[in-house]
């Protein structure tokens, strides 16, 4: 079972709200699977479920149109640049510039002439050894060959006899679709007016297909882009529904109650369709991610029969605030009480309330790390806030100054051997050091060369202290005078020089941003009888559960 907690940043977590009237029920989808530094030379495709492909685009209603088609049960998408079939190495079985024998070259011979369409011009193609049909920029075409040179490929026109051929590459945009593990190119498409390539598997729909990429298994289809005319942008195209099915079990286990499953799924169905209408990746060609920054996603393997259910009776379902979509934020575990959106994030919102959590601690002891301790040294905390901008002169105190209703840390401060203070608010008490959770107590620590006084802070020298005495009176030190501290194992004489350990332990419990809805709360709640939209209303603050 692997937790995954929701983060985002701000903006992205609170885009704009869709009015009832415009929300779809299983709206098609486009999630980015590897992108931006990680976006791929080439991409594998092999049919799990169904056989061979249908080439062609995503329009801009998403519907697909059809271009071409092949049977080939393996197939792989390389840029139009020079990429190999890597046999050693990582790289075995993939595409990438790593040279080996398996070359898909970017030079090629064009016949003279268009062709009408797929059929015809793939029919044309078969009369040459290494012939394809490409489609440019809306036109059907014959290509010979892949080559690594313009002369290469020149050669190789004047060795074949077409001498009625010319020498072309593609643009920025080219893609080629190739038999795996091999030079043999099937298809090729470029579009200089901003399509990418779609592939659906399957040679029609009479089976739900399932398609294995990168060792994942997925529903629904694929599309390619090549973003700035670099590597494969790689997005998985599907009904939001079947991503819905990929992501309860990525967020939750499948093995767990179905009420909690379908909590589980009514989040992820409002979120993603949330960010789906702002266009939170539009610029790189997708509309949500697959990673935390948005909601974890690897496919469909692992689907139970448990899982289904709890996507299928839920069907359609979205939580609302109002005649607004609401924002169903989650992490993994509240440790007691959720938290404001306000006090994490800085933004009010009216369904994001903290409040006591009365139902998690009773699966405590299944939640890994429930309860979790962290220690720092004055040292490392000086290192710390030195790395991150905040020079000191050596951190000597470290507290929690605030707290919110719910119990969760607002606000910490760091004070070093100067006096002087560093106060981090609402998240960066969690993100600063690395923490779990903004559920936590501070404790230990001690002066270095310094001094702790009631209500907070610190003196740095008894110079100008005043102390108050056994009957009452105030008066200040003289200096040079010995100054004494109760403490729990009696009265200890202090000086100048007095220091203490300066490690510092935080104590905390839960795991993630305390926002919304824990998800061990609601494995809690299914447990115990709740239903799923019991359990999204007591986590989310006047909510509704409904279809648009």
């Amino acid at each position: 079972m692997q937790i995954v907690l929701l983060c985002s940043v701000l903006a992205a977590i609170f885009p704009s709200q869709s009015a009832s009237a415009a929300v779809a029920v299983d709206p098609t989808i486009r999630v980015g699977l590897f992108y931006g530094t990680d976006a791929l030379p080439g991409a594998n495709l092999l049919n799990s479920v169904g056989s061979g492909y249908r080439l062609g685009y995503f329009d801009h209603e998403r519907n697909f149109v059809q271009l071409g088609e092949t049977a080939q049960t393996a197939i792989s998408v390389v840029k139009t640049q020079n990429v190999y079939y890597g046999k050693v190495g990582s790289w075995s079985g993939y595409y990438d510039s790593i040279t080996s024998d398996i070359l898909v070259g970017c030079y090629h011979l064009q016949l003279p002439g268009g062709y009408s369409d797929f059929s015809a011009a793939k029919a044309a193609a078969a009369s040459y050894t290494g012939g394809f049909a490409a489609w440019i920029d809306g036109s059907y075409f014959v290509r010979v060959g892949s080559y690594s040179t313009g002369d290469s490929a020149r050669a190789a026109q004047m060795e074949l006899g077409l001498a009625d051929a010319s020498v072309v590459g593609t643009s920025s945009a080219g893609v080629s679709v190739v038999a795996t593990g091999t030079s043999t190119i099937l298809f090729q498409f470029d579009s200089t007016q901003g399509l990418a390539l779609g592939i659906l598997p399957g040679l029609d729909n009479s089976v739900q297909t399932k398609t294995i990429f990168r060792g994942n298994t997925y529903f629904g289809g694929f599309q390619y882009q090549r973003v700035n005319g670099g590597n494969l942008t790689v997005s998985n195209v599907l009904s939001l529904e079947d991503y819905v099915q990929g992501v309860v079990i990525k967020e939750m286990s499948a093995s767990w109650p179905v009420e909690a499953l379908k909590a589980q799924a009514v989040c992820a169905r409002t979120y993603a369709y949330r960010n789906l209408s702002a266009g939170k990746h539009s610029s790189q060609g997708f509309d949500i991610c697959n990673t935390v920054h948005c909601q974890a996603y690897a496919g469909i393997a692992g689907m139970s029969e448990t899982s289904r259910r709890a996507v299928d009776e839920t069907y359609g379902m979205y939580a609302w605030s109002g005649g607004s979509l609401a924002e169903t934020t989650y992490f993994s575990s509240d440790g007691g009480a959720t938290e404001s959106a306000v006090n994490v994030w800085g933004s009010s919102v009216s369904h994001l309330i903290g409040k006591e959590d009365p139902y998690e601690a009773a699966v405590a002891n299944k939640i890994s790390n429930y309860n979790w301790t962290v220690t720092y040294t004055s040292q490392e905390l000086t290192q710390l806030l030195n790395q991150k901008g905040y020079t000191n002169s050596g951190i000597v105190d470290f507290r929690v100054s605030k707290t919110t209703p719910t119990g969760n840390v607002l606000e910490i401060t760091f004070t070093d051997s100067s006096g002087k203070s560093y106060t981090k608010t609402k998240e960066s008490c969690r993100t600063l050091l690395g923490l779990r959770s903004q559920r936590y107590t501070v404790s230990g620590g001690g002066s270095s060369d310094g001094f702790y006084v009631s209500g907070g802070g610190a003196l740095f020298s008894l110079d100008g202290a005043y102390a108050v005495s056994g009957d009452g009176s105030v008066a200040q030190l003289p200096s040079g005078n010995t100054a004494y501290a109760i403490t729990s194992s009696g009265t200890q004489a202090l000086s100048a020089s007095t220091s203490a350990s300066g490690t510092f332990t935080i104590t905390g419990s839960g795991w993630g941003h305390n926002v919304g809805m824990s998800q061990w709360g609601a494995y809690a709640m299914a447990q115990s009888g709740y239903t799923y939209d019991q359990i999204l209303k007591f986590y989310y603050t006047g909510i509704d559960v409904r279809q648009p």
